[in-house]
């Protein structure tokens, strides 16, 4: 079934939020040391942490609802949920490595962040059409 690439790509994002979240604690525990040097942008580590618990916990929701409403989504869904939540917290970790790109929009942040926003609205939008057919079906 396809629906399991939610439950993987959730447990991906869940596992990098935890690591993220030790990287919080060692960088918010000090603003000189190496990991300041090496993440000048906490604030966007902090959001990039928050992106994936959210993501993760959106994947792992709608792996649940596809398998309670008994729906097969297209693999574009799939793909398209999949891809968005991955890598649109992972721009907000790239731009805390870069905080240079919070005083000049980067092309690359940019692009990521629209590319992986487009596909996470496709894919959860598309998804949620799906769960509203399938409600209203049920009755």
């Amino acid at each position: 079934m396809t629906t399991q690439y939610f439950v993987l790509v959730g447990s991906l994002c869940l596992l990098v939020a935890l690591v993220q979240a030790w990287l919080l604690v060692v960088r918010f525990a000090s603003d000189t040391g190496p990991l300041a040097r090496l993440i000048p942008g906490r604030q966007d580590l902090l959001r990039s942490h928050i992106d994936y618990l959210m993501m993760a916990l959106f994947l792992f929701v709608f792996f649940l609802l596809y398998r309670a409403f008994a729906v097969t989504p297209p693999m574009w869904v799939v793909v398209s949920a999949c891809i968005g939540s991955f890598f649109n917290p992972f721009a907000f970790f790239v731009r805390a490595l870069r905080p240079d790109y919070l005083k000049r929009p980067a092309p690359m942040f940019t692009a990521m962040i629209t590319t992986s926003c487009i596909l996470a609205t496709v894919g959860y939008g598309t998804s949620a059409v799906l769960f509203a057919r399938a409600a209203l079906a049920a009755g």
